[in-house]
Protein backbone atom coordinates (compact mmCIF):
# COMPACT_ATOMS: atom_id res chain seq x y z
CA UNK A 1 0.00 0.00 0.00
CA UNK A 2 1.33 3.44 -0.96
CA UNK A 3 0.85 6.36 1.43
CA UNK A 4 -0.37 9.63 -0.03
CA UNK A 5 0.57 12.74 1.98
CA UNK A 6 -1.13 16.02 1.09
CA UNK A 7 0.10 19.39 2.38
CA UNK A 8 -2.31 22.33 2.14
CA UNK A 9 -0.86 24.58 4.88
CA UNK A 10 1.67 26.55 2.89
CA UNK A 11 2.38 25.81 -0.77
CA UNK A 12 0.43 22.86 -2.23
CA UNK A 13 2.57 19.74 -2.01
CA UNK A 14 1.83 16.02 -2.44
CA UNK A 15 4.02 13.02 -1.70
CA UNK A 16 3.47 9.36 -2.57
CA UNK A 17 5.59 7.07 -0.42
CA UNK A 18 7.83 10.06 0.33
CA UNK A 19 8.39 11.06 -3.31
CA UNK A 20 6.88 14.23 -4.82
CA UNK A 21 3.88 13.76 -7.08
CA UNK A 22 4.57 15.84 -10.19
CA UNK A 23 2.18 14.58 -12.85
CA UNK A 24 -0.59 17.15 -12.38
CA UNK A 25 -1.39 18.73 -15.74
CA UNK A 26 -2.84 21.96 -14.36
CA UNK A 27 -3.70 23.93 -11.23
CA UNK A 28 -7.33 22.87 -11.74
CA UNK A 29 -6.25 19.27 -11.11
CA UNK A 30 -4.40 20.36 -7.96
CA UNK A 31 -7.44 22.38 -6.89
CA UNK A 32 -9.67 19.34 -7.37
CA UNK A 33 -7.45 17.22 -5.12
CA UNK A 34 -7.17 19.96 -2.49
CA UNK A 35 -10.94 20.40 -2.35
CA UNK A 36 -11.73 16.69 -2.25
CA UNK A 37 -9.13 16.02 0.45
CA UNK A 38 -10.24 18.89 2.69
CA UNK A 39 -13.96 18.19 2.21
CA UNK A 40 -13.70 14.41 2.51
CA UNK A 41 -16.49 14.09 5.08
CA UNK A 42 -19.12 13.73 2.37
CA UNK A 43 -19.38 12.82 -1.32
CA UNK A 44 -19.11 15.81 -3.66
CA UNK A 45 -21.56 15.97 -6.53
CA UNK A 46 -19.94 16.22 -9.93
CA UNK A 47 -22.23 19.08 -10.93
CA UNK A 48 -21.08 21.08 -7.91
CA UNK A 49 -17.38 20.40 -8.54
CA UNK A 50 -17.78 21.42 -12.18
CA UNK A 51 -19.35 24.71 -11.12
CA UNK A 52 -16.76 25.26 -8.40
CA UNK A 53 -13.77 24.94 -10.73
CA UNK A 54 -15.20 26.02 -14.10
CA UNK A 55 -17.94 28.53 -13.22
CA UNK A 56 -17.49 30.43 -16.48
CA UNK A 57 -18.18 27.38 -18.67
CA UNK A 58 -21.51 25.91 -19.83
CA UNK A 59 -22.38 22.90 -17.68
CA UNK A 60 -21.62 20.34 -20.38
CA UNK A 61 -18.16 21.82 -21.01
CA UNK A 62 -17.44 22.10 -17.28
CA UNK A 63 -18.38 18.46 -16.73
CA UNK A 64 -16.11 17.42 -19.60
CA UNK A 65 -13.18 19.31 -18.10
CA UNK A 66 -13.93 17.76 -14.71
CA UNK A 67 -13.74 14.28 -16.24
CA UNK A 68 -10.40 15.15 -17.83
CA UNK A 69 -9.06 16.59 -14.59
CA UNK A 70 -10.25 13.55 -12.63
CA UNK A 71 -8.54 11.20 -15.08
CA UNK A 72 -5.24 13.06 -14.74
CA UNK A 73 -5.62 13.21 -10.95
CA UNK A 74 -6.16 9.45 -10.67
CA UNK A 75 -3.18 8.75 -12.90
CA UNK A 76 -0.92 11.21 -11.03
CA UNK A 77 -1.60 9.85 -7.54
CA UNK A 78 -1.75 6.22 -8.66
CA UNK A 79 -5.35 5.77 -7.57
CA UNK A 80 -5.92 2.73 -9.79
CA UNK A 81 -2.92 0.91 -8.27
CA UNK A 82 -3.95 0.91 -4.58
CA UNK A 83 -6.51 -0.91 -2.47
CA UNK A 84 -8.51 0.70 -1.05
CA UNK A 85 -8.37 3.52 -3.64
CA UNK A 86 -7.77 7.14 -2.67
CA UNK A 87 -10.98 8.20 -4.39
CA UNK A 88 -14.52 6.85 -4.23
CA UNK A 89 -16.10 7.54 -7.59
CA UNK A 90 -19.67 7.05 -8.76
CA UNK A 91 -21.57 8.32 -11.77
CA UNK A 92 -22.73 11.38 -9.82
CA UNK A 93 -20.23 11.89 -6.98
CA UNK A 94 -16.55 11.90 -6.07
CA UNK A 95 -15.22 11.54 -2.54
CA UNK A 96 -11.73 11.40 -1.09
CA UNK A 97 -11.40 8.10 0.76
CA UNK A 98 -10.07 8.57 4.28
CA UNK A 99 -10.03 4.78 4.69
CA UNK A 100 -7.15 4.65 2.21
CA UNK A 101 -3.51 5.05 3.25
CA UNK A 102 -3.51 8.83 3.28
CA UNK A 103 -2.39 11.72 5.48
CA UNK A 104 -3.59 15.31 5.31
CA UNK A 105 -1.85 18.12 7.17
CA UNK A 106 -4.99 20.16 7.88
CA UNK A 107 -6.71 17.11 9.31
CA UNK A 108 -3.75 16.43 11.61
CA UNK A 109 -3.55 20.14 12.54
CA UNK A 110 -7.23 20.31 13.51
CA UNK A 111 -7.08 17.02 15.42
CA UNK A 112 -4.18 18.23 17.58
CA UNK A 113 -5.83 21.54 18.46
CA UNK A 114 -9.23 19.94 19.01
CA UNK A 115 -7.62 17.46 21.42
CA UNK A 116 -6.19 20.39 23.42
CA UNK A 117 -9.60 22.03 23.63
CA UNK A 118 -11.34 18.82 24.67
CA UNK A 119 -8.74 17.65 27.19
CA UNK A 120 -9.86 17.98 30.80
CA UNK A 121 -6.71 19.65 32.11
CA UNK A 122 -6.91 22.12 34.97
CA UNK A 123 -4.56 24.59 33.28
CA UNK A 124 -3.01 24.41 29.84
CA UNK A 125 0.36 25.76 30.95
CA UNK A 126 0.88 22.80 33.29
CA UNK A 127 -0.43 20.13 30.90
CA UNK A 128 2.60 18.61 29.11
CA UNK A 129 0.54 16.49 26.66
CA UNK A 130 -1.38 19.54 25.44
CA UNK A 131 1.75 21.68 25.19
CA UNK A 132 3.29 18.96 23.03
CA UNK A 133 0.16 18.91 20.87
CA UNK A 134 0.48 22.67 20.37
CA UNK A 135 4.14 22.25 19.39
CA UNK A 136 3.18 19.63 16.81
CA UNK A 137 0.31 21.70 15.43
CA UNK A 138 2.31 24.88 14.86
CA UNK A 139 5.09 22.82 13.25
CA UNK A 140 2.54 21.66 10.65
CA UNK A 141 1.72 25.26 9.75
CA UNK A 142 4.18 25.89 6.90
CA UNK A 143 2.25 28.95 5.74
CA UNK A 144 -1.25 30.12 4.93
CA UNK A 145 -3.77 27.70 3.44
CA UNK A 146 -2.76 26.96 -0.18
CA UNK A 147 -0.24 29.80 -0.02
CA UNK A 148 0.49 31.32 -3.43
CA UNK A 149 -2.03 29.06 -5.16
CA UNK A 150 -4.39 30.41 -7.80
CA UNK A 151 -6.16 28.22 -10.35
CA UNK A 152 -7.20 31.29 -12.36
CA UNK A 153 -9.98 33.81 -11.95
CA UNK A 154 -12.28 31.46 -10.14
CA UNK A 155 -14.58 33.12 -7.64
CA UNK A 156 -16.25 30.07 -5.97
CA UNK A 157 -12.98 28.21 -5.35
CA UNK A 158 -11.19 31.38 -4.23
CA UNK A 159 -13.98 32.13 -1.74
CA UNK A 160 -13.54 28.63 -0.29
CA UNK A 161 -9.79 29.17 -0.08
CA UNK A 162 -10.12 32.52 1.67
CA UNK A 163 -12.55 31.18 4.29
CA UNK A 164 -10.17 28.37 5.18
CA UNK A 165 -7.13 30.63 5.08
CA UNK A 166 -8.76 32.80 7.74
CA UNK A 167 -9.85 29.76 9.78
CA UNK A 168 -6.38 28.23 9.96
CA UNK A 169 -4.78 31.62 10.55
CA UNK A 170 -6.99 32.16 13.60
CA UNK A 171 -6.19 28.71 14.94
CA UNK A 172 -2.42 28.96 14.52
CA UNK A 173 -2.09 32.42 16.08
CA UNK A 174 -4.16 31.27 19.04
CA UNK A 175 -1.83 28.27 19.42
CA UNK A 176 1.28 30.47 19.15
CA UNK A 177 -0.11 32.81 21.80
CA UNK A 178 -0.84 29.88 24.10
CA UNK A 179 2.67 28.50 23.63
CA UNK A 180 4.28 31.85 24.38
CA UNK A 181 2.26 32.14 27.60
CA UNK A 182 3.04 28.54 28.62
CA UNK A 183 6.77 28.94 28.13
CA UNK A 184 6.76 32.36 29.80
CA UNK A 185 5.16 30.76 32.86
CA UNK A 186 7.98 28.19 32.90
CA UNK A 187 10.71 30.81 32.36
CA UNK A 188 11.77 29.28 29.02
CA UNK A 189 12.75 32.51 27.31
CA UNK A 190 14.17 31.06 24.08
CA UNK A 191 10.93 29.19 23.43
CA UNK A 192 8.90 32.30 24.24
CA UNK A 193 10.92 34.20 21.64
CA UNK A 194 10.49 31.45 19.06
CA UNK A 195 6.71 31.39 19.25
CA UNK A 196 6.09 35.07 19.90
CA UNK A 197 8.23 36.00 16.90
CA UNK A 198 6.25 33.61 14.72
CA UNK A 199 3.09 35.29 16.03
CA UNK A 200 4.44 38.76 15.19
CA UNK A 201 5.39 37.57 11.70
CA UNK A 202 1.75 36.58 11.13
CA UNK A 203 0.17 39.54 12.94
CA UNK A 204 2.69 42.41 13.24
CA UNK A 205 0.20 44.60 15.13
CA UNK A 206 -0.47 42.06 17.92
CA UNK A 207 0.85 43.78 21.04
CA UNK A 208 0.59 40.74 23.29
CA UNK A 209 3.21 39.01 21.12
CA UNK A 210 5.47 42.09 21.18
CA UNK A 211 5.19 42.16 24.97
CA UNK A 212 6.20 38.52 25.18
CA UNK A 213 9.27 39.28 23.08
CA UNK A 214 10.18 42.35 25.16
CA UNK A 215 9.82 40.51 28.45
CA UNK A 216 11.73 37.41 27.29
CA UNK A 217 14.56 39.53 25.92
CA UNK A 218 14.82 41.54 29.13
CA UNK A 219 14.73 38.48 31.36
CA UNK A 220 17.43 36.81 29.28
CA UNK A 221 19.75 39.80 29.70
CA UNK A 222 19.05 41.52 26.38
CA UNK A 223 17.68 44.79 27.77
CA UNK A 224 18.62 46.96 24.77
CA UNK A 225 17.04 44.50 22.37
CA UNK A 226 13.85 44.59 24.46
CA UNK A 227 13.74 48.40 24.26
CA UNK A 228 14.32 48.26 20.49
CA UNK A 229 11.44 45.79 20.20
CA UNK A 230 9.16 48.36 21.80
CA UNK A 231 10.20 50.99 19.25
CA UNK A 232 9.58 48.45 16.48
CA UNK A 233 6.10 47.80 17.89
CA UNK A 234 5.36 51.54 18.04
CA UNK A 235 6.34 52.01 14.38
CA UNK A 236 4.14 49.15 13.23
CA UNK A 237 1.12 50.42 15.17
CA UNK A 238 1.61 53.96 13.84
CA UNK A 239 2.16 52.88 10.24
CA UNK A 240 -0.54 50.23 9.98
CA UNK A 241 -3.23 51.28 12.46
CA UNK A 242 -2.39 54.90 13.29
CA UNK A 243 -2.66 54.16 17.02
CA UNK A 244 -0.47 54.39 20.12
CA UNK A 245 0.61 51.28 22.06
CA UNK A 246 -1.66 49.97 24.79
CA UNK A 247 -0.98 51.09 28.34
CA UNK A 248 0.31 47.66 29.31
CA UNK A 249 2.88 47.71 26.50
CA UNK A 250 4.17 51.14 27.48
CA UNK A 251 4.26 50.18 31.16
CA UNK A 252 6.35 47.11 30.34
CA UNK A 253 8.73 49.30 28.32
CA UNK A 254 9.16 51.68 31.28
CA UNK A 255 9.82 48.81 33.67
CA UNK A 256 12.49 47.43 31.36
CA UNK A 257 14.02 50.88 30.77
CA UNK A 258 14.13 51.62 34.50
CA UNK A 259 15.41 48.18 35.50
CA UNK A 260 12.31 47.27 37.51
CA UNK A 261 11.78 43.60 38.47
CA UNK A 262 9.54 41.95 35.86
CA UNK A 263 8.57 38.92 37.93
CA UNK A 264 5.34 40.66 38.97
CA UNK A 265 4.57 41.77 35.42
CA UNK A 266 2.86 38.86 33.66
CA UNK A 267 1.69 39.18 30.07
CA UNK A 268 -2.06 39.39 29.62
CA UNK A 269 -3.87 38.97 26.32
CA UNK A 270 -4.84 41.94 24.21
CA UNK A 271 -8.39 43.15 24.23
Amino acid sequence: MARLSIYLLGPFHVLRDGSPVTGFESDKVRALLAYLAREADRPQRRAYLAGLLWPEYPEQNARHDLRQALSNLRHSIGDVDVTPPYLRITRDTIQYNRQSDCWLDVQAFDALLDACQEHAHRRLDICPPCIERLHQAVALYRGSFLQGFSPGENLPFQEWMLLLEERYHRRVVAALSQLARCHAWCGEHELVLRYARRHVALEPWREEAHRHIMRALALSGQRNAALIQYQHCCRILADELQVQPERETTELYRRIRDGVDLSSCPIRGSS
